[in-house]
């Protein structure tokens, strides 16, 4: 487990974590696995729709079926995850709150995959969510399934963690349209404090020029205000990331 957790770490984008994933959880006798990240949660939804991030193994009949399976947001497993810290397997969940209000478990079931550890990642990343499934295989029971968990559930916790801490470190899709140089150069300088007027000077463009590079700043991020496009920016990478900006270049300062 130590060199998947080291890999983890090591990895550069979010598809090297999935695939050490999906292949540590299968070492451990997980022969599929499902995770789901959700991140910056305390910025408004009106100014950033971050998109979950989502990866698994599950087979192909059953997301053919169930398209929805990870983004039911009815379904009681997605409550729990959000309400509650720890783990719980399938068969308790549905006890407490019966069949028809967990559909996926319900589908996973009459697939032969009634065997399913769900993990919470509620608290683990600031202002986050996320949640992992964990499934032994078709026709396994939950006998099954508590054995597995008495070797391997303390090694698919710390698994878990830090699928969940890196993937928050890493880029990930906002599903938003990227800026132009000139925008990010725009919004960079006013995120620091400077007027329009000295962001024409600095730049060598007229304040106009200024004004217009801020509307279709604020048109491409889907905001109202200059404040609102400098925060979406900011937390969508957009603003001060190094993959956009020379070495040479000197980023806004105080």
């Amino acid at each position: 487990m130590n060199d998947f957790i080291k890999a983890i770490v090591d990895s550069k984008d979010v598809a090297n974590v999935r695939d050490t994933f999906l292949q540590a959880t299968q070492q451990a006798g997980f022969a599929h696995a499902f995770y789901a990240g959700r991140f910056s949660l305390s910025v408004p939804r009106s100014i950033m729709r971050d998109v979950p991030v989502t990866f698994n193994n599950l087979p192909a009949d059953l997301l053919e079926q169930n398209e929805g399976l990870y983004g039911i947001n009815r379904d009681a497993w997605v409550e729990w995850v959000l309400q509650n810290d720890g783990d719980i397997n399938a068969a308790q969940l549905i006890a407490q709150v019966g069949a028809d209000r967990t559909p996926s478990l319900a589908m996973a079931a009459r697939n032969g995959m009634q065997a399913v550890q769900l993990l919470s990642l509620r608290n683990i990343v600031t202002h986050s969510v996320g949640a992992i499934m964990l499934v032994p295989g078709r026709d396994l029971d939950e006998d099954h399934l508590a054995q597995l968990w008495e070797r391997h559930g303390a090694d698919m916790w710390l698994l878990a963690r830090t699928v969940h801490m890196r993937v928050a470190t890493l880029p990930r899709d906002h599903g938003i349209t990227t800026l132009t140089s000139r925008q990010r150069e725009v919004l960079g300088w006013r995120s620091a404090g400077k007027t329009v007027s000295e962001i024409g000077t600095i730049l060598g463009i007229t304040p106009a020029t200024v004004e217009k590079h801020m509307r279709l700043a604020r048109e491409a991020l889907g905001v109202d205000t200059t404040p609102q496009a400098v925060l979406k920016a900011h937390v969508t990478d957009q603003l001060f990331h190094p993959a956009y900006y020379p070495m040479t270049m000197h980023l806004p300062s105080g």
